[in-house]
Formats: C-alpha cells, sequence, structure tokens
C-alpha cells in the first residue's frame, strides 16, 4: 500500500465504525417550558395536559406516564408552578387542534427557575 492509500485507510476507518454503530435518529415529541395544568389518572397510568407558559394558552400537550419517579416530578412542578422540558413516544408533536398528543413521556427536565 503507498502511503495516499494508508492516509486514506486511517481517516475512514474511524467514520466507517462511527456510522456503522450509530443508532438511527428516532422523531419524538420534545418540548420545553410548559406548564402542567391539569393531571388525571389512577393506579397505572397518569395522564398530564401541559400547556405553554402564556396567559390564556390555546392548546395544550397532553402525555401519560406509569414511571412513579416521572409522576414525582411533574406533581413537584405543577405545585411549585416550575416549567418542564418534556420527550414523548410520539413520532412528533401535533401541531393543531386543542389537544396534541405527545404520547408516553420518555424524559422530563424540570426547571427551577421558570
Amino acid at each position: 500500500m503507498n502511503t495516499k492509500m494508508k492516509k486514506l485507510v486511517t481517516i475512514l476507518t474511524p467514520l466507517v465504525l462511527i456510522f456503522a454503530f450509530a443508532s438511527p435518529a428516532q422523531a419524538t415529541c420534545d418540548v420545553e417550558r410548559l406548564h402542567v395544568v391539569r393531571s388525571e389518572g389512577g393506579p397505572g397510568v397518569q395522564i398530564y395536559d401541559l400547556a405553554p407558559p402564556t396567559v390564556l394558552p390555546t392548546f395544550y400537550y397532553r402525555f401519560t406516564t406509569s414511571n412513579n419517579k416521572i409522576i414525582f416530578n411533574l406533581n413537584a412542578a405543577w405545585v411549585g408552578n416550575f416549567t418542564v422540558r418534556v420527550q414523548g413516544d410520539a413520532p412528533s408533536c401535533g401541531e393543531t387542534g386543542t389537544i396534541r398528543s405527545g404520547g408516553n413521556i420518555t424524559f422530563i427536565f424540570r426547571d427551577s427557575f421558570f
């Protein structure tokens, strides 16, 4: 192998490995700075409605969860009037309508300053 070919192989090998092991991106519903406005449910699954932090929101996102840690964080955000960033497993967030489904919650981050 000549030196140009060795350099090319040296550069391309790590790139091939990175792309070979990279997982495909999954589209999710990812919304930030939401306020919890309603919670409903019983044992098992909780349904949460979250709205943008405006005076009179015209829509809200609906998410579900059965994860106790997520339920605790959402209830704490509701009581403390914090905003949250929520990711759900819906392919994307709805863009029209009063109720926009976000699916099951896969990630939550509770803000402490809004």
